[in-house]
């Protein structure tokens, strides 16, 4: 099955900040053991720590560049990289660049309870 992104729920953040499409989860496709899509961070801005105490997660930079903090280790993103970040580990990203960081994301299971758009009141906009 496959869609365009743009065919598929996006939310934006209520601060305009951060935006991004669920590209393959429960209400996409109903996948219940798996969740991918695409994020994007806005230059000048940063995402809440974050954490996912039972799901391993991966990013691929699609364009852009930044800071990923780690753990309190600090790394720097820029397009074409993969990151691995494990089970239960903090993670934040800070766009520190001149045009839109961007990530497709992965992780399975999806974790359990509200999901991070309900979490934090995004706006859902398509």
């Amino acid at each position: 099955m496959g869609h365009r992104p743009k065919d598929l729920p996006a939310w934006q953040a209520p601060d305009d900040s951060r935006r991004m499409n669920l590209l393959v989860c429960e209400e996409t496709c109903d996948a219940k053991d798996i969740c991918a899509g695409l994020f994007w961070l806005h230059p000048g801005h940063e995402t809440e720590a974050d954490v996912h105490p039972e799901s391993a997660e991966i990013y691929y930079v699609v364009s852009g560049s930044g800071r990923l903090v780690m753990d309190g280790e600090e790394y720097r993103v820029s397009r074409s990289q993969t990151v691995y970040i494990p089970a239960g580990v903090d993670h934040q990203s800070f766009n520190d660049g001149d045009e839109d960081l961007c990530y497709f994301y992965a992780f399975a299971a999806p974790p359990p309870g509200k999901t991070k758009q309900e979490q934090q009141g995004r706006n859902r906009i398509q």
